[in-house]
């Protein structure tokens, strides 16, 4: 694990995910926010994961994912990752937003890095909100929020998904 933490730090600066720790909007349901920077083509296929997602899962909060440039992202505390799950404070209030952050620029350092094809970079992001998800599911059953078994579950949806897609995470035509 200390080997995988150091190869992030290598991807530049994470992003602090910090923002108001309250943000009401009152629906259920998930929604994207890109900061500017973030590869249009990631873009593309993140809405279109965000859209089977919403057929897929059971949101009873609202659930924000803000995708950023940067590789990497991390919470208040820890070491940076791919994307996080911020566990909602024992403040939580039904209508306050239950919020993810996700590296974009994951699918550069991933490419140009670790030798990933494109498709299989934006496919690993998709996984990245999946296994953040997985996370909102443990938190939203009131289960432990740990690492056993999300990565299984997040792959299996990113599959679901992409056997529905035809196998492709990238668009075919233009973005």
């Amino acid at each position: 694990m200390a080997k995988q933490f150091a190869f992030l730090e290598t991807c530049g600066p994470a992003h602090r995910a910090q923002e108001r720790c309250i943000i009401a909007t009152g629906r259920p349901g998930l929604r994207l926010r890109f900061y500017p920077g973030v590869p249009p083509d990631l873009r593309a296929a993140l809405k279109r994961f965000a859209a089977w997602l919403r057929r897929e899962l059971v949101l009873r909060h609202p659930v924000r994912v803000t995708v950023v440039p940067q590789a990497t992202v991390m919470g208040l505390d820890g070491a940076p990752g791919w994307g996080v799950f911020l566990i909602p404070s024992d403040e939580y209030a039904p209508g306050d937003v239950v919020r993810i952050y996700l590296g974009g620029g994951a699918v550069e350092a991933l490419e140009t890095r670790l030798g990933f094809s494109r498709a299989d970079a934006i496919g690993k992001v998709l996984h990245d909100l999946a296994h953040e998800l997985v996370h909102y599911e443990q938190w939203r059953d009131a289960r432990e929020v740990c690492e056993r078994g999300v990565n299984r579950r997040a792959a299996a949806l990113v599959a679901r998904f992409l056997a529905e897609e035809g196998g492709r995470a990238e668009p075919s035509g233009p973005v």
